[in-house]
């Protein structure tokens, strides 16, 4: 947990307190605002919502269940994101956590069933069974407990995320090479190191660089975990676009990836093929 009492500048009273999360990232609580307790990092999960939001907006006109279901999932992580460093409480915690577990577990469906072909009905029902289960341990259990379990799992479904998407990028790039997902994948890459990188001096550096306790090297706070939300809605976008573009050319269909507002990629399909299901 980033420290929360390094000075009494760093964590004020405000209307949501006692905070009951069982993190408290290293933003100066209630500095802004007395009803917000965590202005910069709540206001920044807007980006999240926005992200998703042009994803689910730019959709190949096909707008598969499964694909509807990840960006609107990804929408849902913003919002949980906004109430969850609004107010600090443990409830509002489970809306950010639960729905980057769901989001994952969507991608990571669609990366198997893309490299083995669609499965019996006993996968999506076993899917089910675990989210559910996994459900239950995060929202009845806390402190270290609660949060290494959810950053193993979430971990664990990035990086299956990007084998799999290793897997079909060696694939398909003999076939038919397209320099355009070669640039995503290294804006992807570049995007999620940054994100790590800011993600981790803000939790385990917070004494250094908060701006207000004795022990910090700076005068103000940089607000790392702010800029965590940016990079990694870029970066986990970035990727859902690739799991969708990588899903499409499986099939054959031809998708092209496009970038939107010359910023953000999508998948593009011609309507020449047939609806999948």
């Amino acid at each position: 947990m980033a420290p929360t009492s390094v000075s009494p500048a760093f964590d004020k009273v405000g209307y949501w307190s006692p905070n009951t999360s069982t993190i408290d990232w290293c933003e100066n609580n209630y500095n802004v605002s007395y009803y917000i307790a965590e202005f910069w990092n709540s206001t920044s999960s807007l980006a999240i919502v926005a992200v998703g939001l042009a994803g689910y907006l730019n959709l190949a006109s096909y707008k598969e269940r499964r694909m509807t279901l990840l960006m609107q999932s990804f929408m849902v992580i913003g919002v949980g994101s906004v109430l969850f460093h609004g107010t600090l409480r443990h409830k509002m915690q489970l809306l950010d956590e639960l729905p980057m577990l769901y989001c994952a577990t969507v991608g990571m469906f669609i990366c198997i069933e893309t490299h083995f072909g669609k499965q019996s009905r006993w996968f999506p029902i076993a899917i089910a069974a675990w989210l559910v289960v996994t459900t239950i341990i995060f929202s009845t259990t806390s402190g270290t407990l609660q949060s290494l379990s959810f950053q193993t799992n979430y971990i664990c479904m990035i990086l299956g995320g990007f084998y799999f998407l290793r897997i079909f990028h060696v694939q398909r790039r003999t076939i038919r090479p397209n320099p355009a997902i070669s640039r995503v994948i290294r804006l992807t890459a570049a995007s999620l190191i940054a994100a790590a990188t800011v993600w981790l001096i803000d939790f385990n550096l917070c004494v250094y660089v908060n701006g207000v306790s004795d022990e910090s090297v700076l005068r103000w706070n940089p607000q790392f975990h702010a800029w965590w939300h940016f990079l990694s809605a870029y970066g986990v976008y970035s990727q859902c676009v690739l799991v969708m573009y990588y899903h499409y050319d499986m099939k054959e269909m031809k998708p092209e990836i496009v970038m939107w507002k010359s910023f953000l990629p999508a998948v593009s399909i011609k309507p020449a093929g047939k609806k999948v299901d």
